[in-house]
């Protein structure tokens, strides 16, 4: 594919002959001299030039044309990327001059000699003499021994791409006809370079991007706005044809529903319009053909220059790690229900030794306690991942519709034991302007309260100050815990909510489990809220969340069900 595209002699006719009229004009304005048959069929190779799509190919041949129009005896050629000489695209035709030498001469001349003053004003001239020109910068081993001198400048988008130079033995020998010529051919020439230069860039791209194509393990593929397969790299083709049976790019993706199942989400798509130009897609689907699980994301492609537009769908096979999961779901499950009747059995005998040791000052006793401590460690861990799997589990089973009001009262309540214990400053602030609503899970909710102001008991020392905040607006539901303790370093914010993290620092030594933050905001997310916090190291922490709620006339028969 050409970047320029010339079909038929047609537009190679109407090219040579508008070159031909700009020739005669010119030439006609300066010196009434009308162009030669020899310089017609220079024009006309020059203009064979814009089919060209190889730089390499187009130099040479632009160095061989220059020479023959003017019979110049030595011809350089610059080639300038920013102002910088691309030495692979720098040639000298009928050079004598050692390669080293050559190289010396071309850069020196670039930057103080008659080339820069080309480059500099942007426009051709001729010297015609050398000797009395402070432009020309002499070589004393030059085996030529030029005399006279023309350079011109090759011209695109006002940024000069390119330098050549004529040299002749004789002293005033290109005239303005040549300079004249030599601007002519220099433009025409200077668009093929472009051309050239832009094909073999695009052909970079497309060989970069077919190799990224056929490297990536995601399918891809890419549809038209009707839903014809327009391109696809081996994974999509191995996932929408495993056989090799037949072709299928310019078939409707709707094609391929009946033969895979993982293919009916994007057909729905396509049908509903739901597809939005800033908004991709995403969805999960199985291929039963494969046996395998994808996470895919569709999205809308536009070229704004062909007003053409369509679809790009990516499907990542996640069979691995769904399996992983499904795993340790199983294992997690397994293993928390299987831990509950030995960690109950262990609790029982435990305390059947603790009653029959009478002996108060027996160290059974102390043993005991120890023993106990720890099953109720357990018991709690056990609990709490059970709480989360729930959860994660059953999202949709928030069917009551909870005061948040009367909850926070209780959720006070049951924690000041625990605040007075450590003889903190335990206060509240309250501004809810009416009875708050949600429906919501109560225990898990006024769980995830507790959880929050439990852990700024935990991480506050004693007597500190805590302070819960809870109030409302017309759509939303704010509980925040304040706390003046230890505060956490800016290096563990990111990952407070994740499951089993804890923060270690010299101020404090957690001894919980990771899991207290973690089930509070999965309770939030299912209720369709957000967890938030802030803390400062040393001074102390805010941790809180925000739930949407119900709309007055809003009840429970508009809520999913559950089955």
């Amino acid at each position: 594919m050409n970047p320029v595209r010339i079909k038929g002699w047609s537009v190679l006719y109407y090219l040579l002959r508008e070159m031909s009229e700009q020739t005669m004009v010119h030439m006609a304005q300066r010196e009434q001299h009308p162009p030669s048959i020899k310089e017609l069929e220079l024009l006309a190779e020059v203009s064979k030039l814009l089919t060209a799509n190889n730089l390499d190919t187009v130099m040479r041949q632009v160095i061989d044309l220059v020479s023959r129009a003017v019979g110049a005896s030595r011809t350089s050629f610059i080639l300038l990327n920013d102002g910088a000489i691309n030495w692979n695209y720098t040639f000298i035709k009928n050079n004598e001059y050692p390669l080293n030498n050559a190289v010396e001469l071309i850069a020196s001349v670039l930057s103080d000699g008659f080339a820069g003053w080309v480059y500099d004003n942007q426009r051709g001239a001729i010297i015609g003499d050398v000797t009395r020109d402070d432009r020309w910068l002499d070589s004393k081993d030059d085996p030529l021994n030029p005399r006279s001198a023309m350079c011109v400048p090759f011209v695109t988008n006002n940024e000069v791409i390119a330098l050549v130079t004529m040299e002749h033995e004789d002293g005033d020998f290109f005239t303005a006809t040549h300079l004249q010529l030599m601007e002519i051919i220099a433009n025409q020439a200077a668009i093929a370079m472009q051309n050239a230069q832009l094909f073999g860039y695009l052909n970079a791209q497309s060989s970069q991007l077919r190799s990224v194509l056929e490297a990536m393990s995601d399918a891809l593929i890419v549809l038209t706005e009707d839903g014809i397969i327009e391109m696809l790299n081996p994974a999509a083709i191995a996932l929408l044809d495993p056989t090799h049976r037949g072709s299928i790019l310019g078939r409707h993706i709707s094609e391929f529903v009946h033969l895979d199942s993982a293919f009916e989400p994007i057909a729905e798509i396509l049908a509903a319009g739901l597809l939005e130009d800033d908004k991709p897609w995403r969805f999960e689907t199985r291929s039963d053909v494969m046996e395998a699980d994808y996470q895919a994301m569709m999205s809308v492609w536009e070229d704004g220059a062909h007003n053409a537009r369509g679809y790009v769908v990516v499907m990542h096979n996640v069979t691995q790690l769904l399996d992983l999961s499904r795993f340790k779901d199983e294992m997690l499950r397994v293993a928390t229900h299987d831990l509950r009747s030995p960690l109950a059995l262990i609790s029982g005998y435990v305390n059947m030794v603790k009653l029959d040791t009478p002996d108060e000052e027996s160290p059974v006793h102390e043993y005991v306690d120890i023993i106990l401590g720890v099953v109720d460690r357990m018991q709690t861990l056990v609990d709490d991942l059970l709480r989360v799997e729930r959860i994660r589990a059953n999202p949709l089973e928030l069917r009551e519709k909870t005061d948040l009001s009367a909850m926070v009262k209780q959720v006070l309540v049951n924690m000041r034991p625990a605040a007075t214990v450590k003889e903190m400053d335990f206060d509240s602030v309250l501004d809810l302007k009416f009875e708050p609503r949600i429906q919501a899970d109560a225990v898990l909710l006024r769980q995830a309260m507790e959880n929050l102001i439990n852990n700024a008991i935990k991480y506050t020392d004693r007597g500190g100050k805590i302070t819960v905040y809870a109030e409302n607006d017309d759509s939303r539901f704010y509980f925040m815990v304040e706390d003046n303790g230890v505060g956490i370093p800016e290096e563990h914010m990111s990952r407070l909510f994740e499951s089993f993290y804890r923060v270690q620092s010299a101020l404090h030594k957690s001894k919980g489990n990771g899991l207290g933050l973690s089930l509070v905001k999965n309770v939030v997310v299912r209720h369709g809220g957000d967890v938030f916090v802030e803390s400062e190291f040393t001074k102390g922490s805010r941790f809180g969340f925000w739930l949407p709620l119900l709309d007055e006339d809003e009840d429970e028969a508009t809520l999913p069900e559950t089955e």
